[in-house]
């Protein structure tokens, strides 16, 4: 009896160890985690925002196989002046959303054409960040080294609460009858997180593994490489991204076909590619060559991010040099994109993207009750008729409802602020994080918590609701000349703002 008496305690004991190791370790880390997911959903929708942050970008996507390539693309490859030893890099309309046509060289900016007109468009270049902004935020980029490793420390962290949730979940029986806060919170907290397990698994692990899982396998590289180098690319990316071999040139003049020729050619040999870059070399000799760069859509989370399937062609006469296809490429590189590829949702279209961030934001609401599930808690050690005034509270407050006005800032001054202004992002980041800041003041000023959230959504409401007005004043296209001119990726982005600041408001 004295037995079966301590093996119950044991596991009352354990139970309770469980679940108090589970609410340290996840109040030490949510907030983190929150401006991971929270940023992340932004991420999301990245090649939208990008095209919407530019004027450069504002016209219509084109259909790639009307496009007279040759009128936008000779002219340049003609320049004596253009640096063209290293070869030529060219991005076709569709690349991460992305209308124009982009070539680059060694030591050169970027050149940006509109296909539609063949016009040459000015690049904005680093005068415009916001969607880099965003990112960087989501992966902790914006603190340099610092930054990966604190979000990748959270990121296997969070791994742990995940898989000790579930086996906590299973150990101890839950109650969901409860009709309190606390009660409400607890329930939608494990029972969103159990639905969205295995999604959020996936996501954890691979930002995880960004992080500082390259940082972390200096040793490894240092001995697989025999002391010559610690740092992983040197070894990795020649087979990951393998360049194309410099081909000795001739010295004599030939006419080459046309790019349109070329790219029919390439599909005629592999009708399933996508094509989105060339990589042109020796152009104008005998020895060209234009490696034809694609994604197979056929083929999802085998090819996109390091397995780019391509065909290369000769430039003079169109023969076939060599072509890969996605099944030929070194089993690591297939690995690595199929790891990576629901992180990083290359080539998906936008209901993918939209079911993505539901997924993603109801783990953000997961993670908040789990927040509140906490402060409920210490709240109840006091009588109800004293006022509690918990800073960790103020500090949640200002990172999961003070971050939305701070971010609509952004949106707000992106089209507001001009564009040849100097240091024109630094004052986007400056009110970024002075409006951000004057959350946290706010938040400990005002007693009433539950105010100060209010007060918060209804800012960070207008700010959102009058970016894309300033957006159709500022570029001088309104939402019905964007949708007659078909520039449906930009208008998605206002109407995202739109719904978004009338969700917040209401």
């Amino acid at each position: 009896m004295n037995k079966e008496l301590d093996k119950k305690e044991l596991n009352k004991h354990f139970k309770q160890r469980l679940q108090r190791v589970h609410s340290i370790v996840g109040i030490t880390v949510s907030l983190f985690m929150y401006i991971a997911i929270f940023f992340g959903i932004f991420a999301i929708f990245l090649p939208y925002i990008e095209a919407w942050e530019k004027p450069s970008r504002h016209f219509k996507m084109p259909n790639i196989e009307n496009i007279n390539y040759s009128k936008m693309i000779d002219p340049v490859l003609a320049d004596p002046d253009y640096p063209k030893i290293n070869g030529v890099n060219i991005t076709l309309p569709g690349y991460a959303q992305d209308p124009a046509i982009v070539m680059y060289a060694d030591f050169t900016k970027n050149r940006v054409f509109n296909p539609n007109t063949a016009q040459e468009m000015e690049d904005e270049g680093e005068q415009t960040q916001l969607g880099w902004f965003l990112n960087s935020m989501h992966y902790g980029g914006s603190l340099r080294t610092f930054g990966y490793w604190l979000f990748g420390l959270m990121a296997v962290a969070v791994m742990f609460l995940i898989i000790g949730g579930v086996i906590q979940s299973f150990l101890i029986k839950y109650k969901d009858t409860g009709k309190n806060a606390q009660g409400k919170f607890s329930k939608w907290h494990r029972k969103i997180f159990l639905w969205l397990f295995a999604s959020l698994i996936i996501v954890t692990l691979t930002g995880a593994l960004m992080n500082i899982g390259y940082t972390l396998s200096a040793p490894l590289t240092y001995i697989a490489s025999k002391g010559q180098t610690h740092e992983q690319w040197r070894l990795t990316r020649p087979i990951l991204y393998p360049k194309l071999e410099r081909v000795k040139k001739k010295n004599d003049s030939v006419p080459m076909l046309s790019i349109n020729k070329l790219i029919k050619k390439a599909q005629e040999i592999n009708p399933n590619l996508k094509f989105l870059e060339l990589y042109i070399t020796n152009w104008k000799d005998s020895t060209a060559e234009i490696k034809l760069v694609g994604y197979n859509p056929k083929m999802p989370f085998l090819n996109g991010i390091s397995n780019n399937p391509y065909v290369t062609l000769n430039g003079f006469d169109g023969s076939l040099i060599e072509q890969q296809r996605v099944l030929d490429k070194h089993w690591s590189g297939i690995f690595y994109d199929a790891i990576y590829f629901l992180h990083f949702l290359f080539g998906v279209d936008i209901f993918t993207r939209l079911l993505i961030a539901i997924i993603m934001l109801l783990c953000l609401f997961a993670l908040s009750f789990g927040v509140l599930l906490y402060l409920e808690k210490k709240a109840k050690k006091f009588p109800k008729n004293i006022p509690i005034y918990q800073g960790l509270g103020k500090i949640s407050l200002t990172v999961m409802i003070g971050v939305l006005p701070a971010t609509a800032i952004l949106f707000t001054l992106q089209w507001l602020l001009p564009f040849d202004l100097q240091d024109r992002f630094l004052w986007q980041k400056g009110a970024f994080a002075i409006l951000w800041t004057a959350t946290l003041t706010w938040s400990f000023y005002r007693l009433n918590s539950y105010q100060a959230a209010r007060e918060f959504l209804f800012l960070a409401g207008i700010l959102f609701l009058i970016s894309p007005f300033i957006h159709f004043y500022a570029s001088g296209f309104s939402p019905i000349k964007l949708f007659e001119e078909q520039m449906y990726v930009i208008l998605s982005i206002d109407c995202g703002l739109f719904i978004f600041a009338l969700i917040l408001l209401l």
